[in-house]
């Protein structure tokens, strides 16, 4: 059985998705409609190509959908997405940070300073500023809530033309499991697919050029949504993000655990020589 009965029931939920014009937001809100959810749709194209996709997906699921057309770049459009999506289709308990933004440029030589702070606010702020209102408001009315980040493998393997992106999607990880604390009332969990077969990757000239990208590590946009899916019905999966390679399919990834095993480790040998080193000092200092 692919979810445990125990899992988080999505059915009858209200989910918000950003970025769910784009193929991974799309296959995402399919798949939640799917489930029973009612959905507050987020993105900056036009309400008409928003609607049209809204009215599709209720028609056939039989639930609620709404558009709302706001950049989530923009600090006064995020209090009032959730503000009108909780008006529209009533309290929210998931919110699916999907919208984002890769340049796949080289670093040193063709990207400026407006290419890395618009990688910044759509892949790390928005995400962090829509999680922490949406938090904010489970926690002052008692209701638990899901949140769901989409990072990349990029944030966990630095390479050549992903400086840039690579470290807003690092960042969106570290934030994933900063937040683990807020379980179970909120789990912040997160997954991290390896290139996707998406426009947005099919039309960059870098990617082409690496040869290991072929069919069998390329993920569909199906597999990331599924991967969503399981992670918001996961009741264990707060501050935990699973990498998503062809192939394989779901590695989950504990690479802050050693990290914080030896950094801890570290900090009581520390501590340790110093009380040695406190004790022998008095000692010299007497003969």
């Amino acid at each position: 059985m692919l979810f445990a009965s125990n899992s988080y029931d999505i059915s009858n939920k209200v989910a918000l998705v950003t970025g769910a014009l784009g193929a991974i937001g799309k296959a995402t809100s399919w798949l939640l409609a799917e489930l029973g959810a009612s959905l507050v749709l987020v993105d900056k194209l036009d309400e008409s190509q928003g609607d049209e996709l809204c009215k599709a997906i209720a028609g056939k699921n039989k639930v609620s959908a709404v558009y709302i057309k706001a950049d989530v770049c923009a600090a006064k459009d995020l209090p009032r997405i959730l503000l009108e999506g909780t008006r529209k289709c009533g309290q929210i308990h998931i919110l699916v940070n999907i919208a984002g933004i890769a340049l796949y440029k080289d670093y040193y030589r063709d990207e400026d300073k407006s290419d890395i702070d618009l990688a910044f606010d759509v892949n790390i702020k928005a995400p962090m500023e829509l999680t922490r209102l949406f938090v904010k408001e489970l926690q002052d009315y008692g209701r638990e809530g899901v949140v769901v980040n989409l990072a990349s493998y990029a944030g966990f393997v630095p390479g050549r033309f992903f400086e840039v992106y690579g470290a807003t999607k690092a960042a969106l990880i570290y934030f994933t499991k900063a937040s683990q604390y807020l379980a179970p009332q909120v789990r912040v969990t997160a997954v991290a697919p390896f290139f996707v077969e998406s426009p947005m990757v099919d039309k960059s000239q870098r990617v082409k050029e690496l040869s290991f990208i072929n069919q069998h590590t390329k993920l569909s946009v199906s597999d990331v949504a599924h991967a969503v899916i399981k992670q918001i019905k996961n009741r264990a999966s707060a501050g935990k993000t699973v990498m998503l390679i062809g192939g394989i399919s779901w590695v989950p990834l504990w690479v802050y655990e050693p990290t914080f095993v030896y950094i801890t480790l570290a900090i009581y040998i520390s501590w340790f020589i110093g009380i040695l080193k406190s004790l022998v000092t008095p000692q010299r200092k007497n003969m």
